[in-house]
């Protein structure tokens, strides 16, 4: 019987002991991590950004040319090997600039830490800001990632390379938007909401676009 209790105990122990070591990661910041990493290394953390594909990228991949990078407001990047962020029901890679969370182990290598991914989370705002087209394109840095409505009217043009885009114009002038889950003819009058975000040449547009109302003339 006291054998049986020890054997309980020590089981006990070893459970307690191992649910230790699968606590929650560490939440951390980028520039948290780029500032210290040695305190990180070896840890699992979770961090939160911006998903920047390749851009702004803090020197050569660590891993492979597949490794990819996060960043934060002011485009403090920090390197992550391992799955893109994509669309859980579609599949497809997230759009540049979206906010995400990740979730990874940090490594080190030439002085730089980099996360070596286990998960990634997408996530969009629910509460936009109204603001115009001239407010975007004026403000194109500071608005870059920000969760925003725009009412206007569609319009349809083509791009540098020739390609079609649809095209969002209110008074103070237009800007392209991203697909929307339903096609609408052109002078439609459109509220949306959606992610301010740079296309291939830096030009500012509205990417994971959401049609609160449409109105057709």
């Amino acid at each position: 019987m006291k054998r049986t209790y020890i054997s309980l105990l020590v089981l006990l122990i070893l459970v307690l002991f191992s649910g230790s070591l699968y606590a929650e990661s560490i939440v951390a910041t980028i520039s948290g991590l780029k500032n210290n990493p040695e305190a990180y290394k070896g840890k699992e953390i979770t961090i939160s950004g911006f998903f920047s594909v390749w851009k702004n990228a803090p020197g050569a991949p660590p891993v492979s040319r597949s490794d990819w990078v996060i960043c934060d407001k002011d485009k403090n990047g920090i390197y992550c090997t391992g799955s893109m962020p994509c669309d859980e029901e579609t599949g497809e890679l997230e759009a540049y600039w979206k906010p995400i969370d990740v979730k990874g182990i940090v490594e080190i290598k030439d002085d730089q830490p980099f996360i070596r991914v286990t998960s990634t989370k997408a996530s969009t705002p629910k509460i936009e800001k109204m603001v115009s087209v001239r407010q975007i394109i004026l403000n194109q840095h500071e608005m870059i990632g920000q969760y925003v409505g725009l009412m206007g009217v569609l319009a349809k043009g083509h791009g540098i390379k020739g390609d079609r885009m649809y095209i969002l114009a209110d008074p103070t002038g237009g800007i392209r938007i991203g697909r929307t889950t339903k096609l609408y003819p052109k002078g439609t009058i459109l509220h949306i909401r959606g992610i301010v975000a740079a296309d291939e040449y830096g030009i500012p547009m509205i990417d994971q676009v959401e049609i609160i109302s449409a109105k057709v003339d």
